[in-house]
């Protein structure tokens, strides 16, 4: 669509805007292998022509050509610097963007540039006015180019002693040609230059201003040229004095600021103290009471789980037994029936203990160490009261260490019970977690271990439970201990066994801690004092 506007200027789909390119500005604008049209400043003008309906096209050239094209009306439109010494021969848009210069060295000739020094020195530049004048003042011998690609091949044969162009100049041709390793660059403290739209048509400019307000307002111009394009070419360094200007802003708003501030917390300070003590008080007493509240419902549940099983067992072979039924029984089903009631009892009466346990895992009582026992008796006992070594699913292994018959003093039936907890563990997350809901004693094809290690040391007895299998995440190396924590819901289980373990542990003088090192399963280190 051709709009009002662009028919106003004289322009239409058979008389289309041309669009001079300077074609040495990459990449803000060039020319590919192809002959197409490519750059920033390409498709910033495409989308600046749509929005304003002026149909156009470019025309790429060299710079020489290009300059005195748009100055004297062949081309309708360019984008270039700003220039002081134009602006009564053409017309200038608003900057869209700022361009700052650097110098260009070799640094095997500088380890930093002096530019203070410039007599003598062989400077390249691009045609700019302000540059060459302000190397001849400083005395340095410059060269005028127009081929920015070739003059960096220049400098970095020894043509030039340091080559002045703008920062984005700069970047994309020492990254083009690959010259990072050889070539340095310095800012130059010389005023930046704006880069901007220009037309011997006034009007035009003029509709191109309103229409960068709306796209800078939009955030048009950095989607397009990109955060780190505006960035590399400049826009966001602002001159020493403008910084130091806010420094001074923000230091006089930051103390009128504290002043009033103070003056103000001095009123309220008494008041937040008070309100701030209840709130927190509140928070701890309203998480104590959910936390307390979420491991009640989780211990129930669990409980309630666990002693179920063992009473369906109980009431089924309990009825069969007594059922008209249990006269046709041969006695070899009557001794597995009696086995499995008897099994279900001992299950019950098993978690009956741990609740009692639980009460203690709180207590601080210290337990009496008077019972002469080695730790060898103390693992055998555990092994035999948990059964390990028998179970059909892993291989079980005792290693007796230095000393492990030797006797010392501790609580005896304490020590034993937590060694149990340890090898219960190690027997329930061996074992596939579908073991316990398909019931079948047939041992899986891949077999875990376990391991008991007991020893005496001078410190005290030492006992390291190992087992193949999950290994528990490191940073749930302290929480396992907790009351009611099951980090596999998966398992059987009350999440009560580690906590009483520990809390025997520590009332003996002792402690348990898991070995965060060992991720081939889970090694747990009990010791015992002397």
């Amino acid at each position: 669509m051709v709009s009002k506007l662009a028919e106003e200027l004289g322009f239409s789909q058979e008389r289309p805007l041309v669009m001079g390119m300077n074609t040495s500005y990459a990449p803000l604008q060039y020319v590919d292998e192809e002959g197409t049209p490519c750059g920033y400043d390409v498709e910033f003008t495409k989308v600046l022509m749509k929005r304003m309906g002026i149909p156009f096209t470019f025309s790429p050239n060299i710079w020489d050509k290009m300059s005195p094209g748009i100055i004297g009306g062949k081309y309708d439109m360019g984008m270039m610097v700003y220039s002081s010494y134009r602006k009564d021969v053409t017309n200038y848009s608003y900057a869209v963007f700022r361009l700052y210069y650097q110098i260009v060295y070799r640094k095997k000739d500088y380890a930093e540039f002096d530019f203070r020094n410039l007599k003598n020195k062989r400077i390249a530049y691009m045609k700019s006015r302000p540059i060459g004048q302000m190397l001849k003042k400083e005395g340095a011998v410059d060269y005028s180019i127009t081929d920015l690609s070739g003059a960096f091949v220049d400098l970095l044969n020894g043509k030039y002693d340091g080559l002045i162009c703008y920062r984005f100049q700069a970047a994309y041709n020492i990254s083009k040609l690959h010259l990072e390793e050889q070539l340095k660059t310095d800012e130059l403290s010389l005023e930046p230059r704006e880069y901007c739209y220009v037309s011997y048509d006034k009007r035009l400019i003029d509709a191109i201003n309103d229409e960068l307000k709306e796209m800078e307002e939009e955030g048009i111009i950095d989607e397009i040229y990109g955060q780190e394009v505006v960035s590399e070419f400049g826009s966001s360094i602002i001159p020493l004095w403008v910084w130091c200007l806010l420094a001074l802003l923000t230091f006089l708003f930051l103390i009128i600021f504290s002043v009033n501030r103070y003056r103000l917390s001095k009123r309220l300070q008494l008041a937040y103290n008070q309100m701030s003590e209840k709130n927190d008080a509140l928070i701890i007493a309203n998480a104590r009471a959910e936390e307390s509240t979420r491991m009640k419902s989780v211990f129930i549940k669990q409980i309630s789980h666990e002693i179920r099983t063992p009473l369906n067992v109980l009431s089924g072979f309990a009825q069969l037994i007594t059922s008209p039924v249990a006269a046709q029984m041969s006695e070899s089903e009557i001794k597995e029936a009696s086995q499995k009631i008897m099994e279900s009892t001992s299950r019950i009466t098993g978690l009956v203990n741990k609740m009692l346990e639980l009460s203690e895992v709180n207590s601080h009582t210290i337990l009496e160490r008077t019972d002469e026992v080695s730790p060898h008796q103390i693992a055998e006992a555990a092994i035999k009261t948990t059964g390990i070594n028998h179970a059909p699913h892993l291989q079980f292994q005792l290693e007796l260490g230095e000393r492990a018959n030797h006797i010392f003093l501790t609580h005896q039936k304490s020590a034993e019970r937590i060694l149990e907890q340890l090898l219960d563990n190690a027997k329930k997350f061996t074992q596939p977690a579908e073991s316990f809901h398909a019931k079948t004693d047939a041992a899986p094809q891949h077999q875990e271990s376990a391991t008991l290690s007991a020893c005496l040391t001078d410190e005290g007895a030492r006992f390291v439970v190992e087992n193949t299998g999950k290994p528990i995440p490191t940073e749930q190396a302290e929480h396992i201990f907790d009351e009611f924590v099951q980090l596999d819901e998966f398992y059987d289980g009350t999440g009560i066994g580690l906590a009483v373990a520990r809390s025997l542990a520590r009332r003996l003088g002792g402690d348990i801690q898991l070995d965060t090192t060992f991720s081939s399963g889970a090694r747990f280190i009990l010791t015992l004092p002397n």
